[in-house]
């Protein structure tokens, strides 16, 4: 009865929420941020360097503790880049951990990196931009109709 629990419990897979909040022992990676602080509709580039050691499965990218993207394992590649775009709750700690697996399916987690943290400070020039621009050729429209049918004097 012991033994069939105990190979129940190993069987069960862990949630996206466990897996950034419970992790393991390997070696942690690094995180690296190309920005402390950005602004809406931006995009901040995440870089999760691996260790060089035994292989392993996936790169798993965590915010404030809970899994927000899996990259796989690509051979001889120890440097995994995320493209996040800022939206008003994008704020946050980010981090990044790695999984192995072994012949026998056995999951091994690393150590959490260092938390980094984003700041978003509002809106993006190019969404300011794009509010402004139209609403510019909107009222020069609306000036040029009015002076052409008389309202304007």
């Amino acid at each position: 009865m012991i033994l069939l629990l105990v190979l129940l419990l190993s069987c069960i897979h862990f949630t996206s929420q466990e897996t950034c909040s419970s992790p393991g022992d390997l070696p942690a990676p690094q995180m690296f941020l190309d920005k402390a602080s950005s602004s809406q509709g931006d995009t901040v580039v995440m870089k999760c360097k691996i260790p060089a050691l035994p292989p392993f499965t996936r790169v798993i990218f965590c915010k404030d503790g809970k899994e927000i993207a899996i990259q796989p394992m690509q051979q001889s590649k120890f440097a995994y880049d995320l493209h996040y775009e800022v939206s008003t709750s994008s704020s946050g700690n980010f981090s990044c951990l790695y999984e192995h697996k072994d012949n026998l399916n056995h999951q091994t987690l690393s150590l959490l990196s260092t938390a980094q943290h984003l700041s978003v400070t509002g809106l993006s020039s190019k969404s300011v931009l794009g509010i402004t621009i139209p609403s510019t050729l909107g009222l020069v429209v609306l000036c040029s109709l009015l002076v052409t049918r008389g309202f304007g004097y």
